[in-house]
């Protein structure tokens, strides 16, 4: 069993029996029909070998209670023979020798007789019949041999011999030998009543073991056939359900888990195959999230560059106004000295150019503090550009991260998971562009708001330069009367008016170049907020096919 199968969730009904089974390895399920099979190999060699033993226990018996014993009475009966043989000899007419020969042949059918009998009775200690018949005979051949000795050979009886009467004999012989016969008839008899009893049981436990090992053939081909079906068909269902699951998984359908079945390792197959698709389906969810959050985002970006684009016309235009007052303040100045050398002789001229003068940075005062508070307000759009380019990039980098994670997911799926692959790469290369760009508005709103503080800065000196220049006039204006004894001074001071004159020029003419380049760098803006909208749909596509 495959680690961790007990606390997998099986989520298809099954019985307890298929249950069992299901949760073994595919090794053991296979290894199971091998060892069914096997058992029923193995029950077939034993019941063989069982009645083969059987057999040759038979056998042996039988040789030694039949054949064995039919050897001993065919001696028997050829003992039989040498006497009646012995008899003729004995009883007909002829030499010395041929009665002698005679002689012979009843010693030696005695002989053999007795030995036979006696071999015989030691096979037949298990039959009842034939001992009967083997005592009948004894019997008979005693009385018969004993009766033989009297009538050939002369002398008192031996005990237990009847000897009849002389005319009785013949008959006496004729029924002892009958006797014998009808023994030896028996013994034949019962030798082959009891080997056809022999045979019939050899040949009903050959057929019973026959029967046996047929039917232990059938049921273990039968148990093993049925389990190897029953293993194939489990098998061939989980590979079915998790087919299906991977046809969806390509097909962009997350919907379709793959039922668990078993806690083999199909089973654990299915499962990993079911966190995948769940690992693919929470993916898609964060681009998806993402991709929605980029769009507002660049949404709010286009507002902010569309104010920022407003405030720096605005800058320029004050800017053009701040020039034009500064080239009038320069032109004054430049009469002012001009006419420094005839000071003297015309006073009223000089009040009269002082008061404008003072008229004119007055009015360069209130444009300097306007173009001010329009360039404060251009460093704060820059720096809201700034927060939402922030913005912008760590959602660009959430996205390459949860690319690359989408790309190792797929890697695992294996083949199931290239097309999505391309998908997570193309994703990962947009937001990688998306970075690129955003760290290209970051420069840019950082050169903004660098030329913006230079711009405050400028400002400002301009505006203390006019209060100077105001104060000058306002100083020129009250010591009109004391103008003559201090011209040289006053040329002086016209002199350096004239040269901050020209720096105030000079300063307003880089506000307005600041300006048109904020103006063009919004632009620039623009385009790159519209390639972000566009990634923001192409990501929205890409994750609009799957379902989840």
């Amino acid at each position: 069993m495959p680690n961790g199968a007990a606390a997998l969730q099986v989520t298809a009904e099954r019985g307890a029996w298929t249950g069992w089974l299901a949760d073994r390895g595919v090794n053991t399920k296979i290894l199971l029909s091998v060892i069914v099979a096997a058992t029923a190999a193995v029950i077939i060699t034993v019941v063989a070998m069982v009645q083969a033993a059987r057999a040759d226990e038979r056998l042996i018996a039988m040789k030694a209670e039949h054949v064995d014993s039919l050897q001993q009475l065919s001696h028997i009966r050829g003992g039989f023979g040498s006497m009646f043989r012995g008899l003729f000899l004995v009883s007909s007419p002829g030499t010395a020798d041929f009665r002698a020969s005679g002689q012979a042949s009843l010693k030696e059918a005695d002989t053999t007789v007795a030995a036979g009998l006696a071999a015989y009775r030691e096979t037949a200690v298990s039959s009842p019949a034939r001992l009967a018949a083997l005592d009948d005979f004894t019997e008979a051949w005693a009385q018969h041999s004993g009766l033989r000795r009297i009538v050939l050979e002369g002398g008192a009886p031996e005990p237990g011999i009847t000897v009849p009467a002389p005319a009785e004999i013949g008959p006496r012989f004729i029924s002892l030998e009958a006797t014998m016969l009808d023994a030896i008839g028996r013994l034949q008899n019962a030798e082959a009543s009891e080997s056809a009893a022999e045979a019939a049981a050899g040949s009903a436990s050959y057929h019973t073991a026959r029967n046996l090992m047929l039917s232990s053939l059938a049921v273990g081909l039968l148990l093993a056939l049925g389990l190897a079906l029953l293993v194939s068909r489990m098998i061939r269902r989980q590979l079915t359900d998790v087919t299906t699951s991977l046809a969806g998984v390509a097909d962009g359908d997350l919907t379709r888990p793959a039922v668990i079945r078993s806690r083999d390792e199909l089973g654990h197959m299915a499962a990993a195959v079911n966190r995948a698709s769940a690992a693919i389906r929470a993916t898609v969810a964060t681009l998806s999230s993402g991709a929605s959050t980029l769009g507002d985002s660049t949404q709010r970006l286009a507002g902010v560059a569309s104010r920022l684009a407003t405030s720096a016309d605005n800058t320029a235009r004050q800017a053009a106004v701040v020039t034009s007052a500064a080239g009038g303040v320069s032109g004054n100045v430049q009469t002012v000295a001009a006419g420094s050398e005839e000071m003297g002789a015309s006073i009223r001229e000089i009040a009269q150019n002082a008061n404008e003068a003072a008229r004119v940075a007055g009015q360069a005062v209130t444009a300097a503090e306007a173009t001010n508070a329009a360039v404060s307000k251009l460093g704060r759009s820059s720096a809201e550009i700034g927060d939402v380019v922030k913005v912008i990039t760590s959602i660009a980098e959430q996205t390459n991260l949860l690319a690359l994670n989408a790309t190792i997911e797929a890697a695992r799926a294996g083949d199931a998971g290239k097309g999505f692959a391309v998908v997570a790469s193309e994703v990962k290369d947009l937001a990688q562009e998306t970075a690129r760009a955003t760290e290209d508005i970051g420069g840019r709103v950082t050169a903004i708001q660098s030329d913006t503080t230079s711009a405050v800065q400028a400002i400002e000196e301009i505006s203390r330069i006019i209060g100077q220049i105001n104060d000058y006039q306002n100083t020129i204006a009250a010591a009109v009367e004391e103008q003559t004894a201090t011209t040289a001074e006053m040329s002086r001071s016209v002199g350096e008016a004239a040269g901050n004159s020209s720096q105030i020029a000079s300063t307003i003419s880089e506000v307005s170049n600041a300006a048109r380049s904020t103006t063009e760098t919004l632009s620039e803006a623009n385009q790159t907020i519209t390639e972000l909208t566009g990634l923001a749909g192409d990501l929205q596509t890409a994750v609009g096919r799957f379902r989840t």
